[in-house]
């Protein structure tokens, strides 16, 4: 998992990075897309789901209103960790690698 502060934001983002075969790559975002509504955990305030074109990844990012808000959902929420259990079986790999967010800039 890379794990995304900002000192400049009280928001917080979480983005999972997973290599994955590419028969499989479908099977693992369906898994995620209906594990659960998102809007039932408290304090997530979008996931977004990106596959890369040659089928070997998958990104789950999420922004969170804050890492205290992420912490208690990943502890606490049972479709968090049905969801990591049933998506182990299609993952080949992953790491962690730090990230900062340098800019953010909104529309308006």
């Amino acid at each position: 998992m890379i794990i995304i502060p900002s000192a400049e934001q009280p928001d917080f983002f979480a983005v999972n990075v997973f290599r994955v075969r590419p028969e499989t790559q479908q099977q693992m975002i369906d898994r995620i897309r209906h594990a659960g509504d998102p809007a039932d955990l408290d304090g997530l305030l979008s996931m977004h789901l990106l596959r890369s074109k040659d089928g070997t990844h998958v990104i789950n990012h999420m922004h969170w209103a804050s890492r205290e808000q992420f912490k208690r959902a990943g502890s606490n929420a049972s479709v968090i960790e049905s969801t990591r259990l049933a998506i182990r079986r299609f993952i080949e790999g992953d790491g962690p690698v730090p990230y900062q967010v340098i800019e953010v800039k909104a529309r308006g």
